[in-house]
């Protein structure tokens, strides 16, 4: 009786560290899901503000273009017309003439 009780002693240890296991996979994993949507959140600010993309359409217009494969220079002068057009919008919006 008494290597019963041992073994189920045993049992239950062993039960308890499976849990505790499982429990710190489970963390590990999430943190790393966190720690690679921080880094992905971070490369596509300073994505956008390399090229200057500082307006939702723009950033927009910046993601879809990266997945078409544009490269980069031409990335630049689409946010770079964007920005302007932007500007001439605004200008437009508040009465002054612009070109």
């Amino acid at each position: 009786m008494i290597k019963t009780t041992n073994i189920e002693k045993l049992e239950a240890e062993r039960r308890r560290l499976d849990r505790e296991i499982r429990a710190a996979k489970r963390a590990a994993a999430k943190k790393e899901k966190e720690a690679l949507l921080s880094a992905q959140h971070s490369l596509g600010v300073s994505l956008a503000e390399a090229v200057g993309a500082d307006t939702p359409e723009q950033v927009e217009w910046l993601r879809e273009a990266l997945i078409s494969g544009q490269p980069s220079e031409r990335l630049r002068e689409r946010i770079a017309q964007l920005a302007q057009a932007d500007a001439e919008h605004r200008e437009d919006a508040d009465g002054r003439w612009s070109e």
